[in-house]
């Protein structure tokens, strides 16, 4: 299973498996990264193989839609293709809780996240014509598999929360929908 991910700025990248936290667990962020960036997505449960899906049958190829957050050690980024490729790796951090929406539920709903309880992030979202979009583009460069997601990004990475600022607590709702709820725990 991958993570397919169209960042912000209209690039297909793909995050492993290990990246995923679907039970909303805590966050423990290893002793190496100091920062963090985050991006909200809104994200498509595959649930039928294919190459190059075209827009009349896009709908064919997804099934179940939810809203998360991927999480990003800024302080790995840097410049290089290299070091972005392997921030993308980091274990636990694209918090796509199970998703339950059929697209119609999902269409038109306000996403709301919040950290300490304070809205960073509100916008309504056209997740259907976003998501199918993402696949027809995303099945032109690669096979998706049944059990992959595809997340598009809703807003540009910013920065969400600095080891020595101390723990942080990040939720979220789609609608009337609690979507997640977790905590980013510098130990």
């Amino acid at each position: 299973m991958n993570i397919i991910v169209r960042t912000y700025g209209g690039h297909f990248v793909t995050r492993p498996d290990t990246t995923w936290e679907k039970d909303n667990e805590d966050f423990f962020p290893p002793d190496f990264t100091e920062s963090y960036e985050w991006t909200p997505v809104v994200f498509a449960r595959v649930c039928k193989p294919g190459r190059s899906v075209g827009e009349r049958f896009v709908r064919r190829y997804y099934d179940r839609v939810g809203y998360g957050v991927l999480l990003y050690p800024a302080d790995h980024i840097g410049d290089g293709p290299e070091e972005y490729a392997e921030a993308l790796t980091l274990d636990h951090t694209s918090f796509l809780p199970d998703p339950k929406l059929s697209i119609e539920e999902a269409d038109g709903l306000s996403f709301t996240v919040k950290m300490d309880g304070v809205n960073i992030f509100e916008a309504e979202v056209q997740a259907a014509s976003l998501l199918d979009n993402a696949v027809c583009e995303a099945t032109k460069r690669l096979y998706i598999r049944t059990g992959d997601f595809i997340a598009v990004e809703l807003a540009d990475r910013t920065p969400l929360c600095i080891r020595h600022e101390g723990n942080r607590e990040i939720s979220g709702s789609a609608g009337d929908n609690a979507s997640m709820s977790f905590r980013i725990r510098f130990v």
